[in-house]
Order: C-alpha cells, then structure tokens, then sequence
C-alpha cells in the first residue's frame, strides 16, 4: 500500500490552484451539526497564536497528476472539509462587509482552482444531492430555495460567532485559522488501499454510523475485484443514498436486516449482522481475509435477543435463513438499492397508488415504526394490491390498539419480523390470525380508550378523531378532511385552565370546573372526549376562551364531531367523561379484526 502523508495547513491544503477535492455521490450529505460546528470554531478561537491545532486527516483517492485541474475523491472527510469552505466563506463575507477587500480576495481564492483554460472552478464539488445547494450557498443565489438546510444554518451560526468579533480579533482568527490550523492528508492511488485504510483509521467506525462502515465494506470488497465491479456497485450505492434522501439510513439497514433475516435486529449489531448476511450471500466473499473469521457462523437467533423480546414467535419465524443460491456482489448491491427504492417509497407515502399511501400516512400518525419490517418485505412481493391494502388495514388496527392498551413496544421488532415468513398464500388471513395473537380484546380496549391519554401524541389523537368524523358522516371514500397545519387538534378545555385575566362575562375555566379543578384536569384534558378538529384560523379566535365563547367558533366549522358540541349548554369534566366512552364503544366497531 503506497501512502503519502503530508501535513498541511488549511492555506496549503485548499492554497493549489490546480486541484479540486470531488465528493462522490455515494457518500452522505452534508449533516454536520452545532456541536461540530462549534467544536471547529472555538478550537480555533482559543488557540494562542504560537500553537497549532491538528484537525485531523483526510483520505484521498488520487491519481496520476497531469495539466489541468486535478481531482483528488475525497474517501474520508467531505464534512469536515465542506464545513471549512463554509467557514471560509462566512469569514471571507464579513471581510466584505468591513471594505477590507484585499483580504477578501485573499480568502475567496482558497474556495477556487483553475486550470490551463484559466477558468475559475470551485475548490470543492460534493455529491449529486448536496452540490445544488452548496452552490446556491456559496454564491449567494436564491438561498431560499436551499433543501439541505444545514448549509445555512452552519453559515447562520458561523457568521453570528464572527459577528461578535472587532477587526483586530477577525484578522486574529483568520491567522490561526489558515496558517496555525492543520490537517494531515493521506493520498492513496488504488481504491482497494483507500477503502482498507479508510477502515483502519476509523478503527472499527468509533466515530462512524453504521451505514458508513457497511459502504466503505462493500465499496473496499468490489474495488478488490475489478475497476468495472467498483464502478457497478458505487453506481447502486449512489442509487441507494438517493433512494433514501432525507431518511436516517441506519434505521433501513436495521429494518432490512430484521426483515431478511425474520428477527428482531437492534442497533448495536448491524454492522455485524450486515458481515454475517454479507458472508452467506456473496460468492466472490470467499475470496476476503474475513471470510474464514465467519465462516463457521450461522444466522441463528440469538436466545437472549428472544428472551428480550417476550415474544413467543412460532418455529418457522425464528429458524435461521435459509439458505438461498449465493450472488455476485453486484448483485447484492442492486437487490439492496431495490430494497432502499421501496423503503423511500414507504416512508415518504410515494407510490402510485393514493390508497396505500394514505394507509401508510396513516401508520406515521399512529407511530408504527416497527411495522415497515414487515411492510418492506410485503411491497417486494407479487401481491395484489387489494390485499396489501388489507393487510395496512390490520396493521393500523392492531398499532392504535396496542398503543392505546399501553402494550410493549419492545415486542414489536420481532412480531413484525415473524410475519415475514408469512407466504403469499391466503396471506391477509394468516397475517390476521399471526397479529390476533398480540392483540388487546374488545373490551380491554374499550376502557383504554377512554381514559387513554393522547399528550404528546397530536398526529395520533388527528388520526383518530379523522376516523370518527368520517364514520360519523357515513363517508364513502370521497371526502378528505385537510391536512398539515391548516387542521388544528382542539382542546375543548383548555390545556391551562388558569389564566391572568379572568373573562368577566362567563368566569375563568378554574371557576368554571369548580372544586378540585386543577386536579382533575391533568386527569380529562388529553382524553378522547375533551378532543376535536377545528380549522387554524377557528382555533386561534376560540384558543382559551370559555365553553360558550368557544361555541360561536364551532358553530363556523365543516366538520360534524365539532359542531356537534354546539348541542351542549355546558362542557366540564363530566361532559369529557361521556363523550369518551361514547367513542370508545365507536372505537371497537371502527377498529377490529
């Protein structure tokens, strides 16, 4: 493995006018937070301008130098390096704002090359997603239109930092920032020694998710076969990060593990289990060093996980993968870009059918996160369409109830993993009767229900109270109450029953409930019953206003659960107490197997 190692201050690092640093598209986007940021800017802040500060290395896969702009593929360390032409450019920008033009310029030149056409290039390309935005904010052109908003906030927060900061301490920072600040950069010409040394320096990813050692395996693994492999499989991990653009990519990788596997996988193990799959399913992995370290491994549950679990999953669910024909590993990394394509569709509601997507919006109102385990494996399948819409149906039913009757949700990984096994035959039956199992009965649920407390649940109490208003006006598919910010959740008794003025007509709430008030209302004010929808602008007019206040706002609304309430000359807690049983007994008729 031929290394060079240079240690280079930030103005030699970005200082050549003939090199570019290129962020590959199948590395994650920018998403560097206040806590890095903050680290970054006051290690520099606080050093004494006789001291340096090291901020680490970065990898770089190069090739041979030639005329021209030279690209250097930055393997490890695109957020730091991003986040230092950001900074850059804050510093740059409030030079400006000084008139100290001269440097200015000086620091604007480090965030360009150019090359034997003498036009100027940016120092720094990122990915597919991420570059428009960079761009956008690099040149201060239509920055509102910014997707990725880390780039502004970054810029935000480091431009507040130098805000703070008279002349004399800007030329100061700016000194240490650019001469006493240093980076060791690594360059490597193959990618096979890139990506090997890439997981050496990270030493076992301490500093990495889960998802960056799972590429840098795969992409290490195929750079080690042939250039037109490497080339295939960073063209399907490119596809994959796309695929799943605004969703945390552990949280599939953990979900696609527990659904091939059919068992629960937590967080702790993915990399581990990733390798196990890896190594059962890959042909040319036999040709790894690692391979004889797993060989003897098997994809068994372990005993402890499924005592954690407390569930008890039938036989066929809990046996070991089976095991399949083995695949190239192109293969395997177009069936994991294929598997990522149906999981952005499932997590952003996207198919093509607006009844599943409904369904699925429905599965994030109620928090069934846990349920996409099974749901990734079902939308790989040749299932009609009628029955998975059965099928979300259930899971709808059995989530709200679980949730209402307090179930563990610690459960839930591994009874969604059962179901995978679950074959296409009479598959909405079977997946009935395997979720019956863990299901809370009538009347258990009818009695949660209405004492069930939705605090800290606002999208769930929406779902529900949708669901009684639809059932209330007999609706046959054809209205769609709105959604997003316009539908407000309304407490009818309010959530602060004591306020500084009280109403002189009618008397404050606290009056109004009469003795014991305060006590009673942490128990009654997030059941069902105190619950209703009511249009934004309804809600901010009757907001704490007492009941027959309120009332003139209900009267205005469209929707029947709200002006319902205009029948009632009072609303207390017993008011709150009846309505919830009312719904209560709905609840059983609405949501059933």
């Amino acid at each position: 493995m031929k290394i060079t190692p240079t240690t280079l201050s930030i103005n030699q690092l970005l200082g050549s006018s003939n090199e570019q640093f290129v962020i590959p598209a199948y590395q994650r986007r920018y998403s560097w937070g206040e806590k890095q940021w903050s680290d970054l800017f006051n290690d520099i802040k606080l050093l004494n301008q006789q001291d340096s500060h090291l901020l680490g290395t970065i990898l770089c896969l190069t090739s041979d130098y030639s005329v021209g702009v030279n690209l250097l593929e930055l393997v490890d360390g695109q957020q730091r390096t991003t986040t230092l032409t950001i900074l850059l450019k804050a510093l740059a920008d409030k030079f400006k704002d000084l008139k100290q033009e001269e440097i200015h310029k000086e620091i604007e030149s480090l965030l360009f090359c150019k090359g034997i056409d003498r036009v100027l290039k940016r120092k720094v390309i990122l990915g597919d997603l991420d570059n428009p935005d960079y761009e956008k904010l690099m040149n201060n052109e239509d920055v509102e239109s910014i997707k990725n908003r880390k780039f502004l906030e970054s810029y935000a927060f480091f431009i507040k930092k130098l805000n703070t900061f008279n002349l004399t301490e800007l030329l100061e920072f700016h000194y240490k920032l650019v001469s006493n600040t240093y980076t060791i950069r690594l360059d490597v010409a193959s990618a096979k020694d890139a990506y090997k040394l890439f997981e050496t320096i990270n030493n076992r990813g301490l500093s990495l998710s889960p998802t960056d050692i799972i590429k840098n395996f795969l992409l290490g693994h195929s750079s080690l076969i042939s250039d037109d492999t490497l080339g295939k499989v960073k063209g399907y991990w490119t596809e994959l990060i796309i695929n799943l653009d605004g969703i945390n990519t552990d949280d599939f990788f953990r979900q696609y593990l527990s659904s091939i596997l059919k068992r629960k996988i937590t967080g702790s193990i993915i990399i581990d289990e990733f390798k196990k799959y890896y190594f059962n399913s890959v042909i040319e992995a036999e040709n790894l060093n690692e391979f004889s370290q797993y060989e003897a491994l098997n994809l068994e549950t372990d005993e402890e996980e499924l005592e954690d679990a407390s569930v008890e999953l039938e036989e066929e669910a809990i046996e070991a993968k089976e095991k399949n024909d083995k695949v190239s590993i192109v293969k395997f990394a177009q069936n994991l870009r294929d598997a990522a394509k149906i999981y952005g569709y499932m997590r952003n509601q996207s198919f093509s059918n607006y009844t599943i997507n409904k369904h699925l919006k429905n599965l994030t109102k109620i928090k069934s996160f846990p349920a996409y385990i099974f749901l990734l494996d079902l939308f790989q399948r040749d299932v009609e369409e009628t029955k998975k819409i059965e099928i979300l149906k259930l899971i709808e039913t059995f989530m709200l109830r679980r949730h209402v009757c307090e179930y563990r949700t610690g459960e839930l990984d591994a009874i969604f993993s059962s179901l995978v096994s679950v074959d296409n035959h009479e598959i909405v039956e079977n997946v009935k009767k395997r979720l019956s199992n863990y299901l809370p009965s009538d009347s258990e649920f009818r009695n949660k229900f209405s004492q069930y407390s939705f605090r800290g649940n606002e999208n769930r109490a929406k779902y529900v109270l949708e669901k009684l208003e639809y059932d209330l006006i007999n609706d046959q598919g054809e209205y769609t109450l709105s959604s997003g910010d316009n539908l407000h959740l309304e407490h009818i008794i309010p959530q602060k029953i004591t306020t500084k003025k009280s109403k002189e007509d009618f008397g404050d709430w606290e009056k109004y409930l009469g003795d014991n008030a305060k006590d009673q209302h942490k128990e009654y004010v997030n059941r069902i019953g105190n619950l209703t929808l009511l249009a934004k602008s309804l809600n901010i007019i009757a907001s704490n206003n007492p009941f027959k206040s309120k009332v003139k706002e209900y009267q205005k609304s469209n929707i029947n659960l709200t002006k319902e309430l205009t029948n009632l000359n009072d609303f207390k807690f017993q008011q709150v107490e009846d309505r919830s049983a009312q719904f209560g007994s709905k609840a059983v008729q609405l949501w059933y197997f």
